[in-house]
């Protein structure tokens, strides 16, 4: 049997204590259903998602993507003409695009 030094048991606490936070961390992910979400985006849409973080002094990207997807979710939900509306791209990237088609 080796005696563990003052050091030693440190670290291995400290392992322990991580190990842990982990473990709870994955619990809550699953416990509330979360899951990553991952896509690609190009540089207009990057600047429009910096001034929404920027004009609603939000500290993360994915904040602003959260609170906009439960805002369309609940137009879409109350007034359905007004989501169309919300998410046509006629318009888009200042200027109409004609590749592209309102939502019928």
């Amino acid at each position: 049997m080796t005696v563990e030094t003052k050091q030693d048991r440190q670290r291995r606490q400290a392992r322990e204590r991580k190990r842990n936070q982990r473990q709870r961390e994955r619990a809550h992910k699953q416990a509330v259903g979360a899951h990553e979400f991952r896509f690609e985006i190009y540089r207009g849409t990057s600047e429009a998602l910096a001034r929404l973080v920027k004009v609603g002094g939000f500290e993360e990207q994915a904040e602003v993507l959260t609170l906009l997807i439960h805002g369309a979710d609940e137009l879409a939900q109350r007034d359905p003409s007004q989501f169309k509306k919300l998410i046509s791209v006629t318009g888009y990237a200042g200027g109409s695009n004609s590749q592209y088609k309102e939502m019928p």
